[in-house]
């Protein structure tokens, strides 16, 4: 189905909400300060990385990297702890949801929530902040919201996903093949990806008017605030390599790196 040039903007504004300034507001015990987050966050959160595992496609994600890591381990060490395929299963699960939980909380710190909420209302109008709020409470919205989070939870782990093989390649870690499906080249899964992420898309295209039409753009106007008042020499000092702190520790412990 043909998708509005709107439409196709605003999704573009979702994903990297999600996937590039790692949206979120990072529970209190994981906050290094006590930096006030935009409330622009609050409105449109995305799942968190414990509640991103438990989408059915974000966890046969899960399943692909604790596979790959179970053919990557040294067989006599992997036999000697007894770790089976649900061992690295389990392993890759937590191992997502940790490198998640260390990304989100960089957007955290990079974020200057007064900033971001007074230029949004500069550029979206007096108010916009209540309006965004407001619409997204409206029922058509908040429908297009849950299934966007639904989304978001995929799109999120596979973000995790890419970051963990990087950081890994970078390392030179010596791992047997890949679980992301477009390192890997696996197009039946990309297109079950796209299958079960195109919902919203659908949904906000046949529910267009008023209501719709004017979240979409404050939508757009949020993420091009966030992304323009967020530190980038924060931002700049991380990359997939500073992930070997969260990853090392165990990825040693179950057999796939050396001591």
């Amino acid at each position: 189905m043909f998708k509005s040039a709107l439409l196709t903007r605003a999704l573009a504004a979702m994903v990297s909400l999600a996937g590039v300034t790692g949206l979120a507001v990072a529970p209190v015990s994981a906050q290094t300060d006590a930096k006030q987050q935009p409330e622009l966050w609050t409105i449109l959160s995305t799942p968190s990385p414990a509640e991103s595992i438990q989408a059915p496609m974000a966890a046969k994600l899960a399943d692909r990297l604790g596979q790959v890591w179970f053919e990557s381990a040294e067989p006599a060490c992997r036999a000697n702890r007894s770790l089976n395929l649900a061992s690295y299963q389990k392993l890759a699960r937590t191992m997502l949801v940790a490198v998640g939980d260390h990304m989100r909380q960089l957007a955290t710190r990079a974020q200057d929530g007064p900033k971001a909420d007074a230029e949004f209302a500069a550029q979206a109008g007096k108010g916009s902040v209540a309006e965004l709020r407001r619409l997204s409470a409206e029922p058509v919205v908040k429908e297009f919201l849950v299934q966007m989070r639904s989304r978001s939870a995929v799109e999120q782990m596979q973000t995790y996903l890419e970051n963990i093989e990087r950081a890994l390649l970078l390392n030179r870690v010596e791992i047997k093949g890949h679980a992301n499906p477009l390192a890997s080249g696996d197009t039946d899964l990309q297109e079950e990806i796209e299958k079960a992420t195109s919902a919203p898309l659908d949904y906000a295209d046949a529910n267009k008017g008023k209501t719709m039409d004017r979240f979409l753009e404050l939508l757009i106007i949020a993420e091009r605030t966030l992304a323009g008042t967020s530190n980038r020499d924060e931002l700049l000092l991380w990359g997939p390599g500073k992930l070997m702190v969260v990853l090392e520790g165990p990825l040693k412990a179950n057999c796939v790196m050396k001591p």
